[in-house]
């Protein structure tokens, strides 16, 4: 059977078979391929088979590119390509069947699969569903499902681009059809709009601004851990899930303890839906972004005219998150004040707006996070130690990123996947790989994010090489020396000469390559500033010992 084989950036993405109909190729919705790309018109071109001839015709009206020679209708030899934007369609006379994930779409269309496929045995599966940096899996019971905003799907997906009900799947054995339901915005395979596919497992589909994807519960490698938005498969995050578990049903007070951009926030989140709270509200209070005199009234609410400005009575987090979680980040900057009003709260679960007369009984839970040494705090008297206690019935220890280098990868394609621009399927190459792996991350996953969200905006290329990447510089508190340059595998040696380096270039810098000046600043003797600059060719060739 004769065939189109869709390529976009040399990547093959698509097998259409051809058969008697005509087939129409544009942007418009109603074609019978849907290339969402602005330089493709809404219908651009129509292609009619005759024997084993392809016989084409322009509808653009600007002519189109075929074996790179614009034509307005014409025969469309086999191997010949059709440029279509950024897309290649390649016309095959013969369907060639060695690949075992070519798709092909249409009304009469089959799935080109090896022939002892369906010999193979039926594999557990389960649906992922990836929404800007959040993530969650559900296992699949029945063989027909729906996906859509409505509460009556399956997977309900409540996102502005989705339609209430917005596609349906039906299993095959290890294989999956999936048929659009007239939704608003359509379903997407690899860039591509599609009504009706079977496709097999580690397809991923666009819903709306969602990345649907079949996989196998016993995926193997190319499954990453993934623990309620938490990615991770180093043992120190697995045991963090169990213990998550195990304490997230009861109403005890959670402390997570970690560095700052360790992902603390996505804990507490995790501890929150797993507990009986589920269903109630989850209530995030960033104690170190609100200002002292603003502090009070944000966690307690407060009355009409407490205060000038309090123009209306409002209600604080407490009352927000009753039968919920409130969630208390950097708990550490709490004013001591504060604290005795908050102690209070947690002991007796009553709580006073500003200026109210009378308290309110309030239930919930609290999550407090924080990245400094609480317990130090407390014993330096920076923190009240019977808040300490009772906060800490449940410590959680985040590891920093740098003592789980196995996750970095994951973590890395999973950002890329999630800031890639829709339609397009964009990998990190070996030696990005490489220097991601060998950073020290004091930043931690937040750093990451962002190097990963740069490198998409910036890359060169349709993937992300070492070039795209930079990485942001972290200036060390007591010595003021940039982070970034204490790479592993250093020695003590040479660690130190590359902050004797960094110190004398930015000296230069200062004093404008006054080199005099540079050498009298760091008290020492001209002849070994200029020997130093010497062996690091920051010299040039009539430069002479300064004497």
């Amino acid at each position: 059977m004769a065939e189109l084989v869709f390529f976009r950036r040399g990547e093959e993405v698509l097998r259409f078979s051809l058969g008697e109909d005509r087939v129409v190729l544009g942007r418009g919705e109603r074609c019978d391929v849907a290339i969402p790309d602005p330089e493709v018109s809404r219908q651009h071109v129509a292609l009619l088979l005759e024997g084993n001839k392809c016989l084409l015709q322009d509808l653009s009206g600007k002519g189109t590119a075929v074996a790179g020679s614009k034509i307005t209708q014409g025969e469309v030899a086999d191997g010949a390509d059709i440029a279509l934007g950024q897309w290649r369609a390649v016309f095959r006379a013969h369907s060639t069947k060695d690949s075992a994930d070519a798709t092909e779409i249409g009304n009469r269309t089959e799935l080109v699969a090896k022939a002892d496929e369906a010999d193979a045995p039926r594999l557990p599966a389960q649906i992922r569903v990836r929404h800007g940096a959040q993530e969650s899996a559900t296992r699949l019971q029945g063989d027909v499902f729906t996906i859509g905003k409505d509460a009556g799907n399956d997977v309900v997906l409540n996102h502005r681009f989705v339609s209430g009900r917005h596609v349906k799947v039906t299993r095959q054995h290890n294989r999956f059809q999936v048929v659009d339901q007239h939704s608003t915005n359509g379903t997407w395979l690899n860039g591509v709009r599609v009504f009706e596919a079977e496709v097999p497992f580690f397809t991923s589909l666009k819903v709306g601004d969602a990345e649907v994807s079949f996989e196998p519960l016993s995926a193997g490698p190319r499954s990453v851990g993934n623990y309620r938005g938490i990615i991770g498969n180093d043992p120190s995050m697995k045991s963090l899930a169990e213990l998550i578990d195990r304490v997230a049903p009861s109403s005890a007070a959670v402390a997570i303890f970690g560095e700052s951009g360790t992902g603390k926030e996505l804990v507490a989140r995790a501890v929150h839906d797993g507990s009986t709270r589920a269903n109630g509200a989850f209530i995030p209070v960033n104690c170190a972004a609100i200002s002292k005199e603003l502090i009070e009234s944000e966690l307690f609410g407060h009355e009409k005219g407490a205060f000038t400005g309090a123009a209306n009575a409002r209600k604080g987090a407490f009352e927000e998150a009753d039968g919920g979680t409130l969630f208390l980040d950097e708990i550490g900057e709490l004013p001591l004040d504060l604290q005795a009003k908050l102690l209070r709260a947690l002991e007796s679960g009553e709580i006073k707006r500003v200026g109210a007369s009378r308290p309110l009984n309030v239930d919930v839970r609290i999550v407090a996070a924080t990245n400094r040494e609480l317990l130090a705090a407390a014993r330096d008297g920076k923190f009240r130690e019977d808040l300490y206690y009772r906060l800490c019935v449940i410590p959680l220890h985040l590891p920093p990123l740098r003592n789980r280098r196995s996750d970095i990868l994951p973590i890395a394609e999973h950002f890329v996947r999630a800031f890639s621009p829709r339609g397009q399927t964009v990998r990190l190459t070996d030696a990005a790989l490489d220097a991601l792996n060998n950073h020290t991350w004091p930043g931690n996953v937040r750093e990451l994010r962002n190097v990963i969200h740069r490198a998409l905006l910036l890359r060169k290329g349709p993937n992300v090489d070492v070039g795209d990447l930079s990485f942001d510089s972290h200036t060390d508190k007591a010595t003021g020396l940039d982070l970034a340059e204490f790479q592993p595998g250093l020695t003590l040696e040479q660690m130190l000469q590359r902050a004797e380096r960094q110190f004398v270039e930015a000296a230069l810098r200062r004093f404008n390559n006054n080199r005099e000046r540079v050498a009298k600043e760091l008290g020492v003797a001209r002849s070994t500033l200029f020997k130093r600059l010497k062996d690091w060719g920051l010299t040039h060739g009539n430069d002479e010992p300064m004497t």
